[in-house]
């Protein structure tokens, strides 16, 4: 089944397609996979006279003032969904000499030289998801379409580059709840390891803005993530800018700071935000480690840790309390010598932290009490792309990954990136 083409005088062009007659001899799959053969067929011969009309007509151009004239058409390949099609195109050049610049690529918004747009949207989805071999194999057996590995890893990073680009992130990715929905706004901040070549295990850098609204149903979150750099300084910049839009677009949302007890990142945090909490979970935890010198018993440990977490979780001031009898205990000698150091690290963690439990209280205001949104991030941002069995990583390639799979996770920030991108083109590298 090939294509049948007629191009017409007015630059117009009619492609059918004869299919033949029916016979039982041959299996369904080996008919939908001939028709598939054909449909890229169609495709290309369909691309290949769609991208003409992106093409200059020849014509001198002036950029910024200088000269630009046509070397003539030069044949080049294109890539797309459907296959290769070559296509002779304009390639321009100074007075100067230098650089050619090519009018087609840039209006038809070609990605990494020779990607169409949907070409390279559908790559960069693919790949942030399953690795380049995995990408390959699914196209051939799928789709019919033939590609290496590098060609797809190239594709997805020059997508991530965009998508970095400074003016991209401060015009591509605006929040889609609307302002009156919004009651709160919730920043989180963690890390996650993953094995880095010829470095070892290394920390990736995760955040979270999570919107919600007066009842404390979250509406859609933004997710960041970095890989690993010396310092924190890149992503604490990026995270910042993306804070700063946010509670810019609502700014009668309550600012909330929402993380476990890890230091590093508390005063960041709390010079952005205006409630800070500790994720109830970690707190629980540490109520369970105390336990076993508070009781001797399982059965008395249990009720005892059963009634603790809901005192800590629904009374007003229940977290001084628990801090009070915590060090009470230890004064007159924990019931279990083992639970002597878990005893010690609750009454430190309680006291340390009384003002971010007031747990009664922020469940009222509508506010989260765990941190899961960003847990669940490390996870899905990193753990579960980075971290498969024997994987190993180059920075580089490790963020071109996690960059993707933010805006995938992100509440419509892929759909908003390429809407950006074919307004606007590709930014410049």
């Amino acid at each position: 089944m090939q294509p049948k083409v007629e191009r017409h005088f007015d630059g117009s062009l009619t492609i059918s397609l004869t299919l033949p007659a029916g016979s039982a001899d041959t299996s369904l799959l080996c008919a939908e996979e001939q028709l598939m053969d054909a449909l890229n067929a169609v495709g290309r011969e369909t691309m290949g006279h769609v991208l003409t009309r992106y093409d200059s007509d020849g014509a001198p151009l002036w950029i910024a003032g200088a000269k630009w004239t046509s070397k003539g058409q030069v044949a080049k390949i294109y890539e797309t969904p459907w296959g290769e099609v070559l296509l002779a195109r304009h390639l321009y050049q100074s007075s100067a000499g230098g650089i050619t610049l090519c009018p087609l690529e840039e209006t038809a918004r070609i990605t990494a030289g020779s990607a169409t747009p949907h070409l390279a949207r559908s790559l960069g989805h693919k790949y942030a998801n399953s690795n380049a071999r995995a990408v390959v194999r699914d196209l051939l057996e799928n789709h019919g379409r033939k590609l290496t590995a590098s060609y797809v890893a190239d594709v997805a990073a020059a997508v991530a580059r965009a998508a970095e680009a400074p003016e991209v992130e401060r015009k591509a990715h605006a929040p889609q709840s609307s302002v009156a929905e919004v009651a709160s706004a919730v920043l989180g901040l963690d890390g996650t390891c993953a094995h880095f070549c010829k470095e070892g295990l290394k920390q990736c850098m995760v955040g979270t803005i999570a919107l919600y609204d007066k009842a404390g149903e979250r509406l859609e979150t933004l997710y960041l993530g970095q890989a690993p750099e010396m310092g924190k300084s890149e992503f604490l910049s990026r995270l910042q800018n993306e804070w700063k839009r946010v509670t810019t677009r609502y700014p009668k949302a309550h600012r909330v700071a929402l993380c476990d007890g890890a230091r590093d990142y508390q005063p960041w945090l709390a010079e952005r935000t205006d409630w800070q909490i500790l994720d109830f979970y970690h707190a629980s935890g540490y109520l369970a480690g105390a336990a076993p010198a508070m009781h001797r018993t399982k059965a008395a440990r249990s009720v005892w840790l059963e009634e603790a977490c809901h005192a800590l979780k629904h009374e007003v001031g229940a977290a001084s309390r628990l801090a009070d009898e915590l060090t009470a205990q230890a004064l007159a000698g924990a019931r279990t010598r083992a639970a002597v150091p878990a005893l010690a690290a609750a009454i430190s963690y309680f006291t340390h932290n009384l003002e971010r439990m007031k747990y009664s209280l922020f469940a009222a205001m509508g506010f989260p009490i765990g941190s899961g949104v960003t847990e669940a991030a490390c996870k899905a941002l990193i753990k579960t792309r980075l971290c498969g069995s024997g994987m190993q990583w180059t920075r580089s390639g490790a963020q071109t990954v996690i960059t993707l799979r933010a805006l995938l996770l992100s509440t419509s920030r892929w759909a908003s990136l390429w809407k950006y991108l074919d307004r606007n083109g590709l930014p410049l590298t």
